[in-house]
């Protein structure tokens, strides 16, 4: 019965050289897979690096349009708010002339009419014949000229902000 067992010892004993062996491969091999996976990692992270410093360049210029991009978009808004209100302000201008026109026609009307009576002898005096309808049409001339005036003020304020905000 000894020698069974003593062959067993011995087997037993290759076996466990055999998987010490194995071990001792397998962990060398997995050092060299480690030592390939980092060195593969240090490359892959210095090209990283050059491709990073490589477009760097291009995301600041990016950035910088960005930057420029909103200001014009800011600036287009404020011309067309600006080219708005100049719009506005000159058919009111335009407006404001055309009722001066109505109202000057009137008064021209009124001086005519005034005329025709003096001189079919309706009226004795000049003055008179305008006394009535001339006040009021010359009145109401002398108000829509004060709009023609202060729609054109308002016409000129409105296309100097224009011009400014064109300028910048």
């Amino acid at each position: 019965m000894t020698a069974p067992v003593s062959s067993r010892r011995k087997q037993r004993a290759r076996r466990e050289r055999g998987h010490g062996a194995a071990l001792v491969i397998v962990t060398v091999i997995l050092v060299v897979i480690a030592l390939g996976t980092a060195g593969a990692a240090l490359v892959v992270r210095h090209d990283t690096d050059d491709l990073y410093a490589d477009t760097e360049p291009v995301h600041r210029e990016l950035r910088e349009l960005a930057g420029v991009e909103a200001d014009a978009e800011r600036r287009l808004r404020l011309l067309e708010e600006r080219g708005r209100a100049t719009s506005q302000a000159l058919a009111a201008l335009f407006a404001a002339e055309q009722a001066q026109v109505d109202s000057s026609n009137h008064a021209v009307d009124v001086a005519n009419q005034a005329a025709d009576q003096y001189n079919n002898a309706q009226a004795t005096d000049l003055a008179a014949a305008f006394t009535a309808a001339g006040d009021a049409a010359l009145a109401d001339l002398d108000a829509k000229t004060q709009a023609v005036r202060s729609a054109a003020e308002a016409a000129q304020r409105a296309i100097m902000s224009l011009r400014e905000a064109a300028d910048g």
